[in-house]
């Protein structure tokens, strides 16, 4: 149950993140020199809602996918590898959008 709730909960925060993301980018008049992203993506606020929103959206996408793989997938060896790579490809993205973000 728990996994289902926070399936919503990160849809309601991708919805949310990306009006503010728009918002922020394509609303605010020049918002796109370098100077300017590079301030903004200095700043722990902007750092943590890129976490927010990175975490939010891998964990959305792959639930989605697992939720595929364990309706349409009938081989059982061929559901045990997809399942295997739900789980450790979203791991090895947060990695790097961690690094990248803070680094």
């Amino acid at each position: 149950m728990w996994s289902w709730l926070l399936h919503r909960v990160t849809g309601v925060l991708l919805f949310f993140g990306l009006l503010y993301h728009f918002y922020t980018m394509h609303i605010i008049p020049d918002n796109y020199s370098y100077e300017t992203v590079i301030k903004r993506l200095s700043e722990p606020s902007w750092q943590i809602f890129n976490i927010v929103f990175l975490f939010s959206s891998l964990y959305h996408g792959f639930y989605g996918l697992h939720g595929l793989v364990v309706e349409y997938i009938k081989d059982s060896s061929l559901k045990r590898v997809l399942s295997t790579l739900v789980y450790f490809i979203p791991l090895i993205l947060a990695f790097f959008g961690v690094k990248i973000v803070f680094f």
